[in-house]
């Protein structure tokens, strides 16, 4: 079986000096692509470097909420343009996050509206971060600015809202990762049953969210299999065809041909 890794931070420092030992193991697990995804301006510059070291790696580019107060969408723009090459399939990680603060909401508000239309003028996908502020991000995609070609939620936390937006939408998707292996409670596994099989993609996020048993380790994307076993056994079907499944649906998310 095939993996693809649809979300992981490899430009994170507690690689910086086994990037490529780790990177060999994902490999040897059968991980056919990873995409890098940006946080800042200059964890995007990093995460573009890195896919033009690797042939397997591709980059997004774009600005977490938690940066929203420091970093210049504009600059996403000049980055895009300066490296017309490069393997950027998508602008993210973008969204809102009230988990820390509340205080700074119209500026992520904004920015996350900035990204998104800078998406749709690029003609690229987005990955959405969302956290303890799902209402708001139901409101911004359904009623303020709506994501042309493509979004991913990714590490998804499902709410009635969000279903509804991915089940009308037929280019939304959602990622699972390490954390569909922690304890739950039946309303997730009730969620996860209304989404289409084509509609899910699988992520790591490494080097965080390790799955169960490998949990307070760095994680890394050969744990993949974990969370595609455990998908499997929500949804109850077969192991092997979920994989191929979200392994053909991230491809065709980020636009990738398969080598």
């Amino acid at each position: 079986m095939k993996y693809f890794d649809t979300h992981a931070h490899y430009n994170d420092k507690i690689y910086s000096d086994k990037l490529d030992e780790v990177l060999n193991i994902c490999r040897k697990n059968n991980v056919e692509y990873i995409v890098n995804v940006g946080t800042s301006i200059i964890d995007s510059y990093e995460s573009i470097e890195m896919a033009n070291n690797y042939s397997y790696i591709f980059s997004t580019i774009g600005i977490h909420p938690q940066n929203a107060k420091v970093d210049k969408v504009d600059k996403l723009y000049y980055m895009y343009n300066e490296n017309p090459n490069s393997k950027i399939v998508a602008i993210g990680e973008i969204g809102l996050d009230y988990h820390y603060t509340k205080e700074e909401k119209q500026e992520q508000k904004k920015v996350f509206i900035e990204q998104i239309e800078l998406a749709n003028t690029l003609k690229l996908p987005v990955v959405i971060h969302t956290r303890d502020a799902s209402l708001d991000t139901y409101e911004i995609l359904k009623n303020e600015k709506k994501a042309q070609y493509g979004l991913l939620f990714h590490c998804f936390n499902p709410t009635d809202d969000l279903i509804r937006l991915v089940q009308k939408n037929d280019d939304y998707m959602v990622a699972f990762g390490g954390n569909i292996t922690y304890k739950r409670s039946k309303s997730f596994y009730e969620y996860l049953n209304k989404i289409p099989l084509s509609k899910i993609v699988v992520e790591t996020d490494s080097p965080y969210l390790p799955p169960v048993p490998f949990r307070g380790t760095i994680n890394n994307s050969s744990n993949l299999s974990i969370i595609c076993n455990k998908l499997s056994e929500f949804i109850n079907i077969d192991e092997e065809y979920l994989t191929n499944a979200v392994f053909d649906n991230a491809l065709k998310f980020y636009n990738i041909k398969n080598n």
